[in-house]
């Protein structure tokens, strides 16, 4: 499954397309200790239309706004987690702008944001644009806790209390132009 992503990620990155990978969900609570996911480009980190009170969409033009569901793992209070970057990179304004290309950790976003705050701002420390970010939820994508900053570094995470899910996603704005994608290896640790 590895190579297969892999070999995924260098066609992309050949043909420097961005493609339109739909949110899946996947269940951690299988027999498996070990899941590579992929994080599209165009999926936020959480629903901001459940989460109004963490609103990154300036007036909730989310069509328009191209903004995709997360990808969602679903959790059982109390695991261990270990999320790390894989491979991937990701453009914001397309793949014209090859200064915006960026791994899991972004880029420095210098000029001033006119589609609202990005997901970051929610989060008491600074993180680059297009950053890869999560965060716990419940069943029904409610934010369970603070989201977090995953970038580049291998982190380590307790599923808390009332966590049934787990969001991946991107710090940004306004999706339509992104491309690209993340692959991300999420371990369960007994």
């Amino acid at each position: 499954m590895k190579k297969y992503l892999i070999c995924l990620f260098i066609i992309i990155s050949i043909l420097e397309i961005g493609i339109n990978v739909k949110a899946k969900s996947f269940d951690i609570n299988a027999n498996q200790d070990s899941f590579d996911v992929v994080v599209n480009s165009k999926s936020g980190p959480w629903n901001p239309k459940i989460n109004i009170s963490k609103n990154y969409i300036h007036k909730f033009r989310v069509k328009k706004n191209g903004l995709m569901p997360p990808t969602i793992l679903k959790v059982k209070s109390g695991n261990s987690l270990t999320l790390e970057y894989v491979l991937g990179d990701v453009y914001a304004d397309r793949k014209g702008h090859p200064e915006r290309k960026t791994n899991a950790d972004g880029y420095q976003k210098t000029m001033p944001t006119y589609s609202g705050f990005l997901p970051s701002f929610y989060i008491n420390e600074q993180i680059n644009h297009m950053a890869l970010m999560g965060t716990f939820a419940d069943s029904k994508g409610v934010i369970v806790g603070y989201p977090f900053f995953i970038g580049n570094e291998s982190i380590n995470l307790i599923v808390p209390e009332g966590a049934e899910q787990l969001q991946l996603g991107i710090n940004d704005n306004l999706f339509r132009d992104n491309a690209g994608l993340f692959i991300v290896k999420v371990n369960i640790n007994y």
